[in-house]
C-alpha cells in the first residue's frame, strides 16, 4: 500500500530492472509520474532525495513483511480492519469509495467473506457501508478489531518522515 509517503517502482533506486509486476489504484486521487532516467538524475543531485527514498524503501520492506505475516496468522476481520485503517491514514479521510470486490482482491479472500465481515463490522457500529461507499464510523472500535499489525505499521510510519 502506497500513499503520499512513497512511490511505486522503488526497485529502480537500487538499480534493478523495470518491475515485473503491475500496480492498481484502489481509490481516487492524484499522482506524479517521472521517467526512470529523470528520476536517477534527480537522485544524483544529493539534495537528500536519495536518503529519503532509502528510508522509505526500508519502511516499505517492513510493511510488505508485516502484511505477509498478517495474512498468514490473522483472521480476515483483523486484516480487513488493519487494511481499512492503513488506507484511511494514507488518504487522510474516513470515507472510502471502494467495492467489496476490490476489498476482497486486496485481502486475498472471496467477496462473500468480505460481505460477512463488513456486515458484522457495520452491525457493531465500526463502519457504515453501502454500494461502494464505506465510512469508518468508530475508529477506536476498528483499532480494537485490528490485530497488532496496525500498531506496528502505524508506529513505523509516524517515526519516519521521508520527504
Amino acid at each position: 500500500m502506497i500513499g503520499v509517503e512513497g512511490m511505486a517502482g522503488i526497485t529502480t533506486l537500487v538499480g534493478s530492472s523495470p518491475a515485473t509486476h503491475s500496480l492498481n489504484v484502489s481509490v481516487g486521487g492524484s499522482a506524479l509520474r517521472v521517467s526512470t532516467d529523470d528520476f536517477k538524475r534527480e537522485i544524483m543531485h544529493g539534495d537528500g532525495v536519495q536518503q529519503s527514498l532509502l528510508a522509505y524503501a526500508g519502511q516499505y520492506v517492513t510493511q510488505v513483511s508485516q502484511r505477509s505475516a498478517c495474512a498468514i496468522f490473522h483472521v480476515v476481520e483483523q486484516r480487513f480492519a488493519v487494511w481499512l485503517l492503513l488506507l484511511s491514514d494514507r488518504i487522510k479521510d474516513d470515507v472510502i469509495q471502494i467495492t467489496q470486490e476490490r476489498i476482497a482482491e486486496h485481502l486475498g479472500v472471496r467477496r462473500a467473506g468480505v460481505t460477512v465481515v463488513a456486515g458484522a463490522m457495520q452491525a457493531a457500529g465500526a463502519i457504515a457501508y453501502r454500494r461502494g461507499n464505506l465510512r469508518i464510523s468508530d475508529r477506536k472500535m476498528l483499532e480494537a478489531i485490528a490485530c497488532e499489525c496496525y500498531g506496528t505499521l502505524a508506529v513505523g510510519r509516524q517515526q519516519n518522515t521521508y520527504m
